[in-house]
């Protein structure tokens, strides 16, 4: 039986009103829920900028470790940390860039120590000879890599690696294998007491000729060095037994069948213009 038309409109009215009021709650609870977010962001905002401008975190020392060739009054000016700096904002991708712009800096790490210092770890690289390239003399670190030209005034008692590059392009294989070398000749126990090397000539034919700071000169031909150099401490006994080590001497060990011992009349070092500082060298 189908209800009266005031009893339908009464329903109605009452469904709108429940609706009403379960749209008025989540309203409220929605305007609550976002009364609490942004009371809980300003909370957090003011106590971090409370905690940046806190003095509590402001950078008192700065460490640095790893300094050899530079030293730590160098570092902290390349680093550029402000000394009142909070420890969080500090950039530190920013701080191994600019260290990282003196080449002899390998590697860097820059690291927090809360709360209130900063640490700054360095690897520099480590230059085992010069290289002649360009009418001037450069750095070269193990891996055979120029990273720094030897300026006028700066004293080094490096090896001298000449002959390396021809043609405005460097032998890399070459000069890797000249660092090895010299790497055999610091390691050999039986010293063979041929003084100081203080040149070595790269030839792509004719390969490495040593040249050292008692007027020796060592050729050693394309390959084999550790044959040839083992061979040259009864050479050098040799001589020292017949009176021979006196002068400019020139010892061939290309072909260890017919080595051969000569006497160089070289009066003077025959050198390219260099800085000040670099080793002497000796030229056939």
């Amino acid at each position: 039986m189908k209800k009266p038309f005031r009893l339908q409109l009464e329903a109605k009215k009452n469904r709108l009103r429940r609706h009403a009021g379960e749209a008025l709650r989540e309203v409220g609870r929605a305007l609550l829920l976002t009364g609490a977010i942004v009371f809980v962001t300003a909370a957090l905002l003011i106590g971090y900028d409370g905690i940046l401008r806190s003095p509590f975190l402001s950078v008192r020392e700065t460490v640095v470790k790893g300094c050899q060739e530079l030293t730590e009054k160098e570092i902290l000016s390349l680093a550029a940390v402000h000394p009142s700096a909070n420890l969080l904002t500090i950039n530190r991708d920013a701080v191994a860039r600019r260290i990282r712009n003196n080449p002899w800096i390998q590697e860097v790490f820059v690291g927090r120590e809360f709360p209130d210092r900063l640490v700054i770890i360095v690897r520099e690289r480590r230059a085992v000879a010069l290289l002649q390239k360009d009418s001037g003399l450069y750095l070269i670190d193990r891996g055979g890599a120029p990273f720094k030209r030897l300026e006028t005034g700066e004293e080094s008692d490096l090896p001298v690696l000449t002959g390396f590059v021809r043609g405005g392009r460097l032998d890399e294989a070459l000069v890797k294998t000249s660092i090895a070398l010299l790497d055999d000749l610091a390691g050999i126990k039986d010293d063979p007491a041929i003084g100081k090397i203080s040149e070595i000539h790269g030839n792509e034919i004719f390969g490495l000729s040593l040249f050292t700071d008692t007027g020796l000169c060592l050729q050693l031909g394309v390959d084999g060095y550790d044959h040839k150099l083992k061979r040259l401490a009864s050479v050098m006994a040799d001589l020292d037994q017949k009176n021979l080590r006196t002068g400019f001497m020139l010892i061939d060990l290309s072909d260890l069948a017919k080595i051969s011992v000569q006497r160089r009349n070289v009066l003077e070092p025959v050198r390219p213009k260099k800085p000040a500082g670099a080793g002497k060298g000796f030229r056939m």
